[in-house]
């Protein structure tokens, strides 16, 4: 699974690793509107892994499969 969807798990790393390591708007004096605010970034991630969760599901192609 985490070869085939290796795209969508890398968008949802990419995420959580922007949060880690503090990039949110509005946050310790971020003032860069690009990081995105805390609910944007939750938002994100909570799309990202119901689309993630519905290919394995339902045995979708991945994104990579669709770039070919």
């Amino acid at each position: 699974v985490s070869a085939k969807y290796a795209a969508e798990i890398a968008g949802i790393k990419a995420v959580l690793k922007e949060l880690e390591s503090g990039r949110i708007y509005g946050f310790n004096g971020n003032c860069t509107p690009a990081d995105g605010s805390l609910e944007t970034n939750v938002d994100v991630l909570t799309a990202q892994l119901k689309d993630l969760l519905d290919k394995i599901e339902y045995g979708k192609a991945s994104r990579c499969d669709n770039e070919h």
